[in-house]
């Protein structure tokens, strides 16, 4: 079953969170609001190892992501979301700063501002050794330790603050060359994975332990602070480039004292084998589909005709799908990975999220969300000729003024509806034309084995000129907006349907697009008893 408002406020979350990735706080360095807060949470999760300040990592992680976000949003409504009064004391908490936790989120923060002009500073004015000990000096006397104890904090934190300033590989002018004069850091990347995650557990209410799954995703680039992002078309295969991020991980965590359990946590994620680490998984991987759908939606990919030069499209891959008639970058990235997410019972919203993404701008999911669903030719040809049929004997009755065409999705039905509204002269008799729209529903049940539920409804033709007063009211004449006149005798549903274009406001509607397209077809048949 589709869960399609959760998948709708999860998608607004991830796109209203990737803005941390454009909002520059640190202007000289260009950092990201997304770009500190990683290294907060790496600090955080770093002097968890060796001292154990917190019994709440991923509390930590989530305060710290929260009050930036509603920095960003002051007018989000969190209660939207399931876990949205927890999210709004977290919030309250790490503001207040009246609690353990609330004084760890601002310490973090503050050492991360401390460490970072430390290290923009000096780091190329000073051996590393002495930028070592400066640093371990300045957590020291946060944290009330010594020193030497807070040296493998720095170390771990100097490493990592390199994915602050290193680019996905995938974005640049070899791969698919983003037309942009900034594009994504790997901090910035794991920013976006932690939002999913946090939206995602909110919204679908998993069974799992969110704890790990938080710090999985806040450490499971580590290997990439040593070795690089590397990406499919690379040339390096899976295999080498398991063995060699495995050895980056381990080099990376040196001599934390937690390092055995980071490095089994980080294990876990790769071998995807429990569902803390799929799920982790597929928010990485879906992370990467839903910027590229981002940066698509902005205008910064270039056409297909404009990327022969990628390293990209020497794979023989890409290349059959060129063939194929893929349509724009993104119909790659959806090719490419739907197979990750498709057929897995536990975590379905990940392949319908990237359907979303494909059939939508994810910049304006305020309104109308689309799905494309494919037809077989055998389901057109029953669909199209058997409603075609239908309509023109409809047409002939002079009590049916018009009939529309409404293609929706809904959690009922998995290739969507077809709704026809057949709208009656005030005068004809409701009874026997909501009979008669029963039995063509039967009628259409009995024989359609296509998948795609077709429904006719009738109504009075004059409701849809009162002024709406309810929401049900609203809802009935917005539709028209996003449905197809099949005919129109009076023309009265047509100047409804232009005067409502005028109006930028709708209710939330969940279409479908079909594939080839059933309205179309039925329309263009249908011009000869217009």
């Amino acid at each position: 079953m589709k869960k399609l408002d959760e998948i709708r406020k999860s998608l607004d979350f991830y796109v209203k969170s990737n803005e941390l990735k454009k909002k520059i706080i640190d202007d000289l360095n260009n950092y990201s609001v997304a770009d500190n807060l990683f290294s907060s949470m790496i600090l955080a999760t770093t002097i968890d190892s060796e001292f154990k300040e917190t019994k709440n990592l991923s509390k930590i992680y989530r305060m710290l992501f929260l009050v930036e976000f509603s920095n960003l949003y002051p007018n989000y409504d969190f209660e939207n979301l399931k876990l949205g009064k927890q999210y709004v004391r977290e919030i309250v908490e790490a503001r207040d700063m009246n609690t353990e936790a609330g004084k760890l989120v601002f310490k973090y923060k503050m050492l991360d501002f401390l460490l970072t002009k430390l290290i923009k500073d000096k780091e190329n004015n000073i051996l590393p050794s002495k930028l070592i000990k400066e640093g371990s000096i300045i957590i020291s006397s946060l944290c009330s330790k010594q020193p030497s104890e807070c040296e493998e904090i720095f170390k771990f934190y100097y490493l990592n603050f390199r994915l602050k300033n290193k680019v996905r590989t995938g974005w640049d002018s070899e791969h698919w060359n983003i037309k942009s004069n900034r594009i994504e850091t790997i901090s910035e990347h794991i920013i976006g994975t932690l939002s999913l995650a946090m939206v995602l557990n909110s919204e679908f209410e998993y069974n799992l332990d969110i704890d790990k799954v938080l710090k999985m995703l806040t450490i499971h680039e580590t290997g990439e602070t040593l070795i690089g992002d590397i990406t499919p078309f690379d040339g390096i295969t899976p295999e080498k480039k398991k063995e060699i991020e495995h050895q980056a991980m381990i080099d990376a965590l040196s001599s934390l004292k937690e390092k055995d359990s980071l490095l089994t946590l980080l294990y876990e994620f790769v071998e995807q084998e429990t569902p803390e680490a799929k799920f982790s998984h597929y928010c990485d991987k879906i992370e990467a589909d839903l910027q590229a759908k981002i940066y698509q939606d902005e205008g910064m990919l270039h056409s297909l005709d404009d990327q022969k030069n990628s390293v990209v499209f020497n794979s023989s891959r890409v290349q059959q799908m060129v063939k194929d008639g893929v349509k724009d970058v993104f119909d790659i990235w959806y090719e490419w990975d739907k197979a990750i997410y498709i057929g897995d019972n536990k975590f379905p919203e990940f392949i319908n999220m990237l359907k979303i993404a494909r059939d939508n701008n994810l910049l304006h999911l305020d309104k109308v969300v689309r799905e494309r669903i494919n037809l077989t030719g055998e389901e057109h040809y029953f669909l199209s000729k058997g409603l075609t049929h239908t309509i023109t004997e409809l047409y002939k009755d002079d009590n049916i003024n018009s009939i529309y065409l409404t293609s929706y999705q809904d959690s009922k039905h998995s290739k969507g509806t077809l709704n026809l509204v057949v709208l009656l002269e005030s005068g004809a008799d409701y009874y026997t034309y909501d009979q008669l729209m029963e039995k063509l529903n039967s009628g259409i049940a009995n024989s359609n084995k296509t998948g795609v539920n077709v429904a006719f409804d009738c109504s009075y033709e004059n409701k849809y000129s009162i002024i709406a007063l309810n929401p049900s009211e609203v809802h009935r004449v917005e539709e028209l907006v996003e449905s197809t006149i099949l005919f129109d005798k009076t023309g009265r549903m047509n100047s409804v349907k232009k005067a409502m274009k005028k109006y930028n406001h709708l209710y939330d509607f969940y279409l479908v697009d079909y594939i080839p397209p059933i309205d179309e077809t039925i329309s263009s048949k249908l011009v000869k008893i217009k």
